[in-house]
């Protein structure tokens, strides 16, 4: 009878431990594609070299191939810094020393912006399912400066994929498409 008590405690403790360590790997990334180290970039440093413009009315600033673009590509890896607030002027987010406070692994799934044409006879034959998700996957690095307490993290993501051809990027990766307007360090 106390088997049978012990089993959804021991169900629960099971979860917390696996959710738990997903936690604690989020810390880190993998260092090159062809390399299988990773480096904890917690605590780590991100030193932004140039100012980087964020249009009035958005939250946001995307780097590809180490240059600012209008909006993120989707072929190769991107990053973007982000504000916390939408409310402003044309801002910028100016050269400093962030602290990395913490480095957390997320996927994002792509919005369409039109929905899938819809064929009634797939639709009733249970052949359509709505279409294919598309994804992206990548990190949130969570910043800190005294100087510039409005920038909140900079993300980066991986090449837009099919869900079982996800990969978030790696360091060398993240470094390359920074350029030489920002580096990071651990």
């Amino acid at each position: 009878m106390n088997k049978i008590h012990l089993m959804p405690a021991f169900g629960l403790l099971l979860a917390g431990l696996l959710l738990g360590g997903c936690e604690g790997g989020g810390s880190t990334v993998r260092a090159a594609a062809a390399v299988d180290r990773y480096v904890n970039l917690a605590g780590g440093t991100l030193t932004l070299h140039q100012a980087l413009p964020v249009k009035a009315g958005e939250a946001r600033v995307f780097l590809q191939h180490g240059e600012v673009t209008g909006k993120a590509g989707f072929y190769a890896p991107q990053c973007n810094f982000e504000i916390d607030s939408v409310d402003h002027g044309d801002i910028s987010i100016k050269p400093d020393v962030f602290k990395i406070l913490r480095v957390q692994h997320v996927m994002e799934e792509v919005v369409q912006a039109h929905p899938p044409l819809k064929v009634a006879s797939l639709t009733l034959a249970g052949l359509d399912d709505g279409g294919i998700s598309q994804q992206f996957e990548g990190y949130h690095f969570w910043l800190a400066s005294p100087k510039q307490p409005q920038v909140r993290r900079m993300s980066c993501y991986g090449v837009h994929a099919e869900p079982g051809d996800l990969q978030a990027p790696t360091l060398q990766e993240i470094r390359a498409t920074l350029g030489d307007i920002a580096t990071i360090s651990n």
